[in-house]
């Protein structure tokens, strides 16, 4: 598989921080077969270069009450859409943001608490300047869900 600027070593210490965050240079080290001064000289490597964007904490939406999840696509004005864009990024339901191609240009991610605060979020989308139209996909289960493409 090719990946661009990086070995099968750098992908090999990505896949292990991507399932254990935590984990030591030593432990990588030790399950790679390498020093762990080769972890730390490929991490810092991997962060110079943007790769490695930080390091965070995975949430379960669900544990915190979180029981509505929908995709919605967003249809808005061609001259109104970086506008559109900014006033979604501020809504704290949106947890994601996409433009688009197709007859929709917009497409975001949203949870609420339930599908009455879904239908809130959703006249809230809709009541945006520049915003035509919307269509809601409302999620029924998490089939795979995962942040990078490794």
């Amino acid at each position: 598989m090719y990946f661009k600027d990086i070995d099968d070593l750098d992908i090999e210490i990505l896949r292990l921080l991507q399932s254990n965050a935590r984990l030591s240079y030593r432990s990588i080290a030790s399950r790679l077969n390498v020093s762990p001064a080769t972890i730390l000289v490929r991490l810092r490597k991997l962060k110079k270069k943007g790769i490695i964007k930080g390091f965070t904490i995975e949430i379960d939406p669900y544990k915190l009450g979180f029981q509505s999840l929908a995709f919605i696509l967003v249809k808005a004005d061609p001259r109104k859409i970086k506008q559109v864009i900014a006033r979604l990024i501020r809504e704290p339901a949106i947890v994601e943001v996409y433009e688009v191609t197709g007859e929709y240009h917009v497409i975001v991610k949203a949870w609420a608490h339930d599908p009455s605060d879904l239908a809130s979020v959703i006249d809230r989308i809709r009541l945006i300047d520049g915003v035509i139209d919307t269509n809601t996909i409302y999620v029924l289960r998490i089939a795979k869900e995962s942040r990078n493409p490794l």
